[in-house]
């Protein structure tokens, strides 16, 4: 619609729509503390409170405990409700739609579906769920479809957490978007990422509460026990994962190196097979991107590759137990920078020639000391060789800052600092 517009119409008529756009959503910025507090007022009457879990991507689910905390709570009555993502046309959205509702349902956990394919038909949450709360895990506009969008839900109380752990230094696009600006509560990771969003967000982040990262909740949970995941059990074999990030293409963010590495890292898999396996843990965009610059043919058999290696597989949706299970990973994405350093495993960044104090903010630039860095192919087949000797220099200073600068006082798991949060708030 947007390159529909940019042809069609002249433009004055576009920076009209654009001012009418920005003036709206200042007013309303401006304007919806106000309504929170009437819609609050109303709650703290209810004794059930209906929340609803707006869920797009398997990969970025962090609500889990939060989500089962509210199940044995007798205030909540939790829901998920899986919705479209749009960006990527309707193949990728029911791809990603079956892949999400598939991990729940693998949980156990009842799911809601807003599309039907059979049907074309969207679900109206409001008349037939009627959440008093809504949870978002991704901020952009664009990405779900608008019948869902937070300026859909205004007359409810509406937060949110990030789908990964603050780390870019692209300020507006991490603290200042729509979304940032509206939602009743979002729930911060560390008092720095608080001062971010007073610093860059529109409404000087005056509904921002820090309660720690909820992505990090079954790292401190020490009766958790995870699920061997692995294709080889023997210990004595290194598990190492690979994490390419999408973006091997110019933009806004170019973290990739995955075109300079897909080979080789297939050729060292092969070459340690009873030393190492790998697990081939891409970020979802990839397979996306990869089908439009190679074709669908090659991409597929990329990735299917992985899965016949009998030291390598292919791993998509939820992480939790594949990072607990490993004993090392290798990466070039962005989210995993400071979320992996909670496991306390050696970890390498692929590196390419960005300077990190243009794309990552203070705490990753801290956070990146504490890894190993590959600038070739030499530096990668070193580390690996380490992982399988034992050698880890960076231990003790990677511990400390995990220690120093990333765990929530006091060990509290985040989702129980919002549950605690959300509760006092509605309260009367």
């Amino acid at each position: 619609m947007k390159e529909f517009l940019k042809r069609h119409l002249p433009v004055s008529v576009i920076r009209g729509l654009r001012f009418l756009y920005h003036f709206r959503t200042s007013y309303l910025i401006y304007t919806q503390p106000r309504r929170y507090k009437k819609i609050i007022k109303q709650l703290r009457g209810k004794e059930r409170v209906k929340v609803a879990f707006f869920a797009l991507h398997s990969s970025v689910w962090k609500y889990d405990t939060l989500y089962k905390l509210m199940c044995e709570h007798p205030r909540f009555e939790p829901v998920i409700v899986v919705c479209p993502v749009v960006n990527y046309g309707r193949e990728n959205m029911l791809e990603e739609m079956d892949k999400c509702c598939n991990m729940f349902k693998a949980k156990g956990y009842p799911v809601v579906r807003t599309y039907d394919a059979v049907t074309d038909s969207y679900l109206d949450v409001k008349k037939e769920i009627n959440p008093d709360i809504v949870f978002y895990t991704n901020p952009y506009q664009g990405l779900i479809d608008d019948r869902y969008f937070v300026t859909k839900f205004l007359d409810r109380l509406t937060c949110y957490v990030s789908y990964n752990y603050g780390n870019s230094c692209l300020y507006d696009t991490f603290h200042n978007l729509p979304m940032h600006n509206l939602v009743w509560r979002l729930y911060a990771e560390t008092e720095e990422h608080k001062r971010y969003a007073q610093l860059y967000a529109r409404n000087k982040g005056i509904n921002v509460k820090v309660t720690g990262y909820p992505g990090i909740d079954v790292f401190l949970d020490g009766n958790y026990h995870f699920q061997d995941i692995w294709k080889i059990k023997n210990p004595a074999v290194k598990r190492i994962i690979w994490a390419p990030h999408h973006t091997f293409q110019e933009g806004a963010v170019c973290y990739s190196c995955f075109l300079q590495y897909y080979q080789f890292m297939l050729d060292m898999t092969v070459k340690y097979q009873h030393q190492i396996q790998i697990a081939f843990k891409p970020h979802p965009l990839l397979k996306v991107k990869l089908d439009n610059y190679w074709g669908k043919g090659k991409a597929d058999k990329y990735y299917q590759q992985w899965e016949m290696l009998p030291n390598g597989m292919f791993v998509e949706g939820d992480y939790v137990d594949l990072f607990l299970s490993s004993d090392a990973m290798i990466h070039d994405c962005g989210s995993f920078i400071i979320e992996y350093l909670h496991v306390l495993k050696p970890v390498m960044r692929m590196d390419n020639d960005i300077d990190p104090a243009t794309e990552f903010n203070e705490l990753a630039q801290q956070a990146l000391e504490v890894y190993y860095h590959a600038k070739t192919s030499d530096d990668i087949e070193g580390f690996i060789l380490d992982m399988i000797d034992g050698r880890d220099p960076l231990k003790e200073k990677r511990s400390d800052f995990c220690y120093g600068k990333l765990l929530p006082a006091h060990g509290a798991m985040p989702s129980q600092n919002i549950l605690d949060s959300l509760i006092d708030e509605l309260t009367v």
